[in-house]
């Protein structure tokens, strides 16, 4: 059976809507139910949203699932059929019989269906080195700039695999909002707050990113580095390659905020005024973000329990 043009967006299912549609693959993942039989999670999309979406396949019948999930490619375009249902307020999609669509991917597509982005790779540019050439001191300055521009898909590449920033260009967004926001503070409470490391800092916190993510067919994919070793690691690994001329006190400070960015969620504590309002502008630019994307997908005068992407309850006036 030929496979159907793109009729349908994410956007628009409902709950109990029957879907039969072409949807970009994100990620896949192999899960057991309580009954220790297969089936996969994964994350489907198209320019209007993403989705989560349970393959549980024929009852009974765990080997096609182990033989689908190793065919599927991350990035390609698949037939998803199957059934909708409302979770916590977000739509999820179920599919059983439809697993026999999934055996190839679809290769005539059209990418602007699958691929959309908030952000302008341009603008963003040209804001990220306004804000890199706030820094005073000109040797901080030229490494920021310089770590910047030899790091491959800053500009392109997303923060994250899922809640916030996920989308190509997210990086970069979520930097300059983690820049714009530690600046605002650091400037807003008496008391010694060096601005150029807090500047530095907020630009290079997630540049570990760079190495964790890589083009597969429309999609940004994890690289097994992202778990193995973490973005916060490879982060300190290229800034201090880079960081060679800086006076040491200053290369040591800029390598903590790095490294401590995650605050008590992370390996290293905050423990300078620098540091903190890094970690905070951080945590401030994923949460927002996270709430905002979660608001969108409610009507005016409504609200859930869990949103999908911050956890907890939200509410749209």
């Amino acid at each position: 059976m030929s496979a159907p043009s793109k009729t349908i967006f994410a956007g628009e299912i409902r709950d109990r809507d029957q879907v039969d549609d072409l949807f970009l693959l994100k990620s896949a993942e192999i899960r057991q139910k309580k009954d220790s039989s297969p089936y996969i999670f994964s994350q489907i999309a198209d320019a209007s949203g993403t989705l989560g979406c349970y393959i549980w396949g024929i009852q009974g019948d765990g080997e096609r699932v182990m033989q689908i999930a190793s065919t599927l490619q991350c990035g390609a375009v698949y037939r998803i059929c199957g059934q909708a249902r409302d979770y916590n307020g977000g739509i999820q999609i179920s599919v059983n019989e439809g697993i026999a669509e999934l055996d190839e991917p679809v290769e005539s597509i059209e990418p602007s269906d699958f691929i959309s982005s908030p952000v302008v790779e341009e603008d963003l540019k040209s804001r990220i080195l306004g804000m890199a050439n706030r820094i005073n001191d000109p040797q901080l300055r030229d490494l920021v700039l310089n770590v910047i521009a030899t790091s491959d898909g800053y500009f392109t590449k997303p923060a994250a695999k899922m809640k916030h920033h996920e989308y190509p260009g997210g990086l970069a967004e979520h930097s300059l909002e983690v820049a714009t926001i530690a600046a605002s503070m650091a400037g807003s409470v008496r008391g010694e707050n060096d601005a150029d490391l807090v500047i530095a800092g907020a630009l290079l916190h997630d540049i570990g990113k760079t190495s964790c993510f890589e083009q597969q067919g429309l999609w940004y994919t994890a690289r097994p580095e992202y778990d193995l070793i973490g973005h916060v690691t490879l982060g300190v690994t290229i800034v201090s390659r880079a960081a060679g001329h800086l006076a040491p006190e200053t290369a040591s400070h800029l390598l903590h905020i790095i490294q401590s960015h995650h605050g008590p969620y992370g390996e290293v504590a905050c423990q300078t005024p620098e540091a903190w309002s890094v970690h905070l502008a951080d945590l401030s630019s994923a949460t927002l973000r996270e709430i905002t994307d979660d608001q969108a997908l409610l009507s005016a005068g409504t609200g859930t329990r869990s949103g999908k992407r911050i956890g907890g309850p939200v509410w749209r006036f």
